[in-house]
């Protein structure tokens, strides 16, 4: 599988680019965000997702690894392909699809050419307990506390809320039970 490529952009179209590294030239699709910060035979790198089929070898590159990775979120739904995912993270930025799923509103994701509504709402059931996997919702003093979210979440808590809680979450709650009781009694005195 490719996973990486860093080579010389020897040619751009509307949604793709091919990159010369080692004398081989490969078509990378590419969303319009990262497209237009490309220029002709000017160096670049990109992490690359491989779909492999029966009919079809297709390369999908990303400037960053986190947009592989949610990338690869959004296509482990059943009825979103590579081309939907691409069109659904050229609509916002990741954050913000991030935050839209977490907050369960499939508003942003049915905005997108060829994402109806019912498939919009499946995106947000499945990956709302999932977006966190990537590092946005959590940064790295409190990046294991998954469990307690989910747990707060099951509660009736809302997203916004656990988030702030777990935020203020201090250095020595080290384990996922005190996590959890700092929390539920930081989100009771509110």
């Amino acid at each position: 599988m490719i996973s990486y490529l860093n080579g010389k952009v020897q040619l751009i179209r509307d949604n793709w680019v091919i990159i010369e590294t080692g004398g081989v030239g490969y078509r990378v699709n590419i969303g319009p965000h990262f497209l237009s910060k490309l220029h002709k035979d000017e160096n670049t790198e990109l992490y690359i997702y491989t779909q492999v089929r029966e009919d079809i070898l297709a390369l999908y590159g990303f400037e960053k690894v986190e947009e592989l990775d949610f990338f690869e979120l959004l296509i482990s739904v059943s009825g979103i392909g590579p081309k939907a995912a691409l069109g659904i993270m050229a609509v916002a930025s990741i954050d913000k699809l991030r935050s839209s799923i977490v907050n369960q509103d499939p508003t942003l994701l049915s905005s997108v050419s060829g994402i109806g509504k019912k498939t919009a709402e499946k995106v947000v059931i499945e990956l709302r307990n999932k977006v966190g996997a990537t590092g946005s919702l959590f940064d790295s003093k409190t990046e294991k506390a998954e469990d307690v979210f989910a747990a707060l979440l099951q509660l009736g808590f809302k997203p916004q809320e656990i988030q702030a809680a777990i935020a203020e979450l201090p250095p020595d709650c080290l384990t996922t039970e005190s996590r959890l009781k700092y929390c539920l009694s930081s989100l009771n005195k509110g």
